[in-house]
């Protein structure tokens, strides 16, 4: 496709608590070698960064509805659903709810989807490839 991985990096809200609240830098990371997944990555405190991968199509659709189930949840937020959302992470171990505009998300979606049209994924993914690394473990 000819296209780079993608990235974006903006500061966003890390609820903490009901009334602590702290802006943190946040990484997300497309990669065409990788076409149905973003990954998110963000410092809880200096030395330890937490890593998610999900679903683009889930990211996609929490701009504009509430959506997913389970350990990641992505929902617009506020009096006026099209300009803030959140993204809710539960692992077995805690809780984390990253809080930010709409918009820029929106913009990077958008530069995504050049890169990899929606339907067009499975082109980029090699089955037998993977399926030997499976079956090598």
């Amino acid at each position: 496709m000819g296209y780079p991985d993608l990235e974006l990096n903006i500061g966003l809200t890390l609820a903490v608590a009901c009334d602590l609240h702290v802006r943190v830098p946040v990484r997300f990371s497309y990669a065409c070698a990788d076409p149905y997944a973003v990954q998110v990555s963000f410092n809880i405190t200096p030395d330890r960064v937490v890593h998610w991968t999900f679903a683009r199509e889930l990211l996609d659709q929490g701009m504009k509805a509430a959506v997913g189930l389970g350990d990641v949840r992505v929902a617009p937020i506020g009096p006026l659903l099209d300009q803030h959302f959140s993204i809710e992470l539960q692992p077995p171990d805690g809780y984390a709810r990253l809080e930010g505009p709409v918009a820029p998300i929106k913009a990077w979606i958008a530069k995504t989807h050049e890169a990899v049209p929606a339907g067009s994924e499975t082109a980029l993914v090699n089955i037998d490839r993977f399926l030997e690394e499976l079956l090598a473990r």
